[in-house]
C-alpha cells in the first residue's frame, strides 16, 4: 500500500474516532470547547487535519468542504444555494487540458502527457459529478416545492433564483454539446486517450441531462405561475386574519337581517342545482308510473351470429412471387457510396444528388435522413466511410433539436 493510501486511512480513522464531535459541529453549525462532546485533544487533532476551523474565541465550525459533502449526502436544503455555480468553469478547463495534451504528444513529452491525461480524466469525472448533483438537488427542490420556507413571497423568490440557476446549467450543457470539443478529440490523433472518459461520462449523458433539466425548469415555472395565481387570495386571507386580530369580538351578522345582500355574494359563483326524483318516497310512486307509461317501448334487438365460411383452394393457383423494387433513396445511396473519392476528399450528399437528374424528385430531407440512417447502422459496406453532419444553430438552447443542412461523406 502506498503512502497516500496510508494517509487516507489515517484521516478516516481520525474522523471515526471523533465522530460525535464532528456530528455536533455539523448539526449545531459550530461547537464550543466547553460543549459536552468536545475535548481539548479532539479539537486539536481535528484542527491539525483541517476538519475544524476557528469561528471565534474557543469556538469552531466544520470546514466548508466537509460541510458541503455532508449536505450533499444528507440532501439538506439550503436557501439560495449556488447550484451549478462552478459547472461553467469546470467545462472551460477541458479544452485547455486537451490543447496541453496534444502539445505534449507532439513534443514527445511522455511523462507530461500522462499527467495531462490524468488531469483531463479527473476534470471530466468532477464535471459529470457536479452536473449530476446539481440536477438531483434541483429535482429535490421541485418535488418538495421549497418546503424550507413558508410564505408565498419567500417561495416566489426561491423559485425565481433556482430558475436562473437551471438556465445557467443549461448554458453550460449547451456549450459542451455545441462547443466542438468532441469533434476536436475525434479529429486529433494525439487526443485518442481522452476519448473514452469524455464519451462515457459526459457526451453520452448530455441528452439525459438536457431532458431532466427541461423537466425541472417546466415544473419550477409552472409552480411559479401557480404561486402568482394564489397570491391575491393569500393577500385577502392575511387581511382578514389581521382584521380578526384587531377585532377579536367580531361576530358576522345574520344574512336574513340584512336589507341588502353583502358585496361578496355578488362576486361568488352561484351553486349549480340539479333536481332528481326521490325513488324511495312513496308519494311520488303514482307520478313516476304515469311518466313511465308515456315512455316508448325499447325495440328488442336480436343478435345473430354470422356464419363462418371456408375458402376452397383453386386448382390453378400457384405460389406467388413478389418482386420488391428498391426505393429511389436506396439506389441513390448505393451509387453515392460507390462514387466517394478514393483520395479522401469530402463529398457533399446534397451536391451529389443535385448533380444526378434521375434523383431530382427525391426530396432533400428524405435524402439526408436516408444518409444519416445509413451512417447509424454501421454496416460493413460503410466501414471505410466517414459521415460528417453539417449542423445549423439551434433555434432554442434547450429544445434538443438538431438541424442538419448537409452531410459530408469521405473515405478513411
Amino acid at each position: 500500500m502506498s503512502r497516500s493510501d496510508d494517509l487516507v486511512i489515517a484521516y478516516i480513522e481520525v474522523l471515526h474516532r471523533h465522530r460525535e464531535l464532528v456530528a455536533a459541529a455539523y448539526h449545531g453549525a459550530w461547537i464550543d470547547t466547553s460543549s459536552e462532546p468536545a475535548t481539548p485533544r479532539g479539537i486539536q487533532e481535528l484542527r491539525r487535519h483541517r476538519t475544524l476551523v476557528p469561528l471565534a474565541r474557543d469556538a469552531f465550525r466544520l470546514a466548508s468542504s466537509l460541510a458541503r459533502h455532508l449536505d450533499e449526502v444528507l440532501q439538506k436544503e439550503q436557501l439560495f444555494a449556488a447550484v451549478g455555480g462552478n459547472i461553467a468553469d469546470l467545462a472551460a478547463r477541458l479544452p485547455l487540458l486537451v490543447d496541453e495534451a496534444v502539445k505534449a504528444h507532439l513534443e514527445g513529452r511522455t511523462e507530461d502527457l500522462d499527467g495531462y491525461v490524468d488531469a483531463f480524466n479527473n476534470a471530466v469525472f468532477d464535471l459529470a459529478d457536479h452536473i449530476e448533483q446539481a440536477l438531483q438537488y434541483l429535482r429535490m427542490l421541485a418535488d418538495t416545492r421549497f418546503a424550507s420556507v413558508r410564505t408565498l413571497a419567500e417561495k416566489q423568490r426561491q423559485n425565481t433564483w433556482y430558475i436562473g440557476r437551471a438556465e445557467r446549467i443549461g448554458e453550460a450543457i449547451k456549450s459542451l454539446q455545441t462547443g466542438g470539443l468532441m469533434e476536436r478529440i475525434e479529429d486529433e490523433p494525439a487526443a485518442t486517450s481522452l476519448m473514452s472518459a469524455f464519451r462515457d461520462q459526459i457526451w453520452e449523458r448530455l441528452p439525459e441531462w438536457r431532458e431532466s433539466l427541461l423537466d425541472i425548469t417546466e415544473i419550477l415555472k409552472e409552480f411559479l405561475y401557480r404561486l402568482r395565481q394564489v397570491e391575491p387570495a393569500g393577500r385577502r386571507l392575511r387581511a382578514f386574519n389581521l382584521f380578526l386580530r384587531r377585532n377579536p369580538d367580531y361576530v358576522a351578522p345574520d344574512v336574513e337581517e340584512l336589507t341588502e345582500p353583502p358585496s361578496w355574494s355578488t362576486r361568488a359563483a352561484p351553486l349549480q342545482i340539479k333536481a332528481h326524483p326521490d325513488l324511495i318516497d312513496g308519494a311520488t310512486t303514482e307520478a313516476l308510473i304515469e311518466v313511465a307509461a308515456k315512455l316508448p317501448a325499447s325495440p328488442s334487438v336480436i343478435k345473430r351470429e354470422p356464419k363462418v365460411g371456408t375458402l376452397k383452394p383453386r386448382a390453378d393457383q400457384g405460389p406467388e412471387v413478389l418482386m420488391i423494387e428498391p426505393r429511389p433513396d436506396q439506389l441513390a445511396l448505393r451509387r453515392l457510396i460507390a462514387e466517394v473519392p478514393e483520395s479522401g476528399e469530402p463529398l457533399s450528399a446534397l451536391a451529389w444528388k443535385r448533380g444526378h437528374a434521375e434523383y431530382a424528385e427525391l426530396p432533400d430531407p428524405i435524402w439526408l435522413h436516408s444518409v444519416l440512417y445509413e451512417a447509424s447502422l454501421a454496416r460493413p459496406r460503410t466501414g471505410h466511410i466517414h459521415f460528417e453532419r453539417i449542423e445549423l444553430p439551434q433555434p432554442h438552447p434547450l429544445s434538443g433539436n438538431i438541424v442538419v443542412s448537409d452531410v459530408l461523406v469521405r473515405r478513411i
